[in-house]
């Protein structure tokens, strides 16, 4: 029997009963039950452990090639040649140093104090989406009033693109917005609404990503709470990017430090003084990290503060 024909009930104890409740619950095909603990699929199906360990193990065996593909790294630089696209950021030093602008299939969180221009910069990757990757964009208004369509047709406007009103954007108002909890949801339903209408979509914006995390955990003894909630959105977030191909894009808030000791370290990683709202939990799933800071009402400094295949770097 070839991988292509396999379904649930071709899999070892799964007959057409057990397979209803394993699809009811979004596990409609043998690959997501090779990925399962036993102790998940025991729970869904109240069956004894080794029950279900056994299930899994007939569907790794069946299916393990298709559900965890392997290539070489031959194949992976193909690979990437072949789907990797780059965003131009508007500013052309940013553009150099990105080596024509941002990939796509990646994490960018733009931090900086109020007014340092991440919202704007947001603003620019989307209409450069638009205009040169041809895609779509999702944007996830965390604060209020802070996405201005009319600046956004402004800036379109500025590279020559006309903006469609009823196919470009997905938006989500930060009105439906309170908690990291309707946050996540907020993704679940642009994605949905996405698949629904068969956008493709390049660019994924969540402005602020930090405020609503900032708000709901307030005190140290929630570290840990606010930590694994913010794992479970970054990790969502992280398999969009793969699985779209697309640019998940961050805002994210800073706040100060107290000690000089302290500011100094925080400039020595980031290029400011400003530690980012998020911790380490957000570092580590970013891709890219950009600090902004305004320098003057005219002048803008950004550093490029972490990046897999570029050096700290800093450009005005």
């Amino acid at each position: 029997m070839s991988e292509e024909r396999i379904s649930l009930e071709d899999l070892k104890g799964i007959g057409p009963k057990t397979a209803d409740k394993l699809r009811e619950k979004g596990y409609d095909s043998p690959e997501k039950i090779a990925v399962m603990r036993p102790e998940e699929l025991a729970d869904i199906l109240k069956i004894t452990k080794k029950a279900a360990k056994d299930i899994v193990n007939d569907a790794k065996e069946k299916v393990l090639d298709k559900a965890v593909p392997a290539f070489t790294f031959k194949e992976i630089i193909q690979k990437r040649k072949e789907k990797i696209q780059r965003i131009p950021t508007g500013s052309k030093e940013l553009d150099r140093i990105f080596r024509g602008g941002v990939p796509t299939e990646s994490i960018l969180t733009i931090k900086g104090e109020y007014a340092s221009g991440k919202t704007q910069l947001a603003y620019q990757l989307c209409v450069n989406c638009l205009k040169y990757l041809k895609r779509k964009v999702i944007w996830i208004e965390t604060e209020s009033g802070t996405f201005v369509p009319e600046r956004l047709i402004e800036m379109a406007k500025a590279v020559g693109l006309e903006i469609d009103p009823e196919n470009d954007f997905i938006v989500v108002p930060a009105s439906t917005i309170n908690t990291p909890y309707s946050q996540f949801l907020a993704y679940e339903r642009a994605v949905r609404m996405m698949k629904k209408k068969n956008m493709d979509v390049g660019v994924f914006v969540v402005d602020s990503f930090s405020a609503q995390f900032r708000a709901f955990y307030t005190g140290r003894e929630m570290l840990p709470d606010r930590a694994k909630e913010q794992a479970r959105h970054l990790g969502y977030l992280d398999n969009l990017a793969s699985k779209y191909n697309m640019l998940i894009v961050l805002t994210a808030q800073v706040m100060d430090i107290p000690d000089q000791g302290g500011q100094l370290g925080e400039r020595v990683k980031t290029g400011h003084t400003k530690r980012m709202v998020g911790g380490n939990v957000l570092s580590h799933w970013s891709t890219y990290i950009v600090s902004l800071q305004k320098l003057s009402t005219t002048d803008w400094e950004a550093v490029i503060a972490d990046a897999p295949d570029l050096p700290m770097v800093r450009c005005r």
